[in-house]
């Protein structure tokens, strides 16, 4: 008796452990097989990714360009109407507002070359002169407001 405790202990330790052995089998999976890339697959898909990110950013440029020409537009018949208003100024207030509508014009024609160079500029190489042409279009913009806020002061 003395030993049939420990012995039983032993054997339902035993079973416990026959229990929670591992019988799962092991699964491989395998890759499916495929054709090796080419040098003409890895050409072909550059010449595509290479032909759709041009065709993007002339969209871009193209679309840039339709709005500042827009843009450019509306502000030529806001200079017409300051021209107009400002006709009627006297004296000293009348030299220089002439003066800044001169200056206007040039910026304003300033911005058309930049324009114009922008327009014929490839794709490629307009985002340089984005920069100008914004830069430009911001001076052009200061100074209509400049000169239209001193118009509006000196006809009240």
């Amino acid at each position: 008796m003395k030993y049939v405790t420990p012995s039983c202990l032993c054997f339902s330790l035993f079973l416990v452990a026959c229990a929670n052995e591992d019988t799962s089998e092991t699964v491989v999976v395998k890759k499916p097989i495929t054709d090796p890339v080419s040098n003409e697959d890895v050409s072909r898909e550059f010449s595509e990714a290479y032909n759709t990110s041009k065709e993007f950013t002339q969209q871009k440029h193209d679309e840039y360009a339709a709005r500042l020409n827009e843009q450019l537009k509306e502000l030529n018949v806001k200079i017409d109407q300051l021209q107009e208003k400002g006709s009627d100024l006297k004296d000293d207030a009348k030299v220089k507002w002439s003066e800044q509508m001169d200056e206007l014009k040039v910026k304003r024609d300033h911005v058309s070359v930049k324009l114009e160079e922008f327009n014929d500029a490839s794709a490629d190489a307009w985002e340089g002169l984005k920069q100008d042409l914004d830069t430009a279009w911001e001076n052009l913009e200061d100074s209509f407001e400049k000169t239209k806020n001193e118009v509006n002061n000196s006809v009240d």
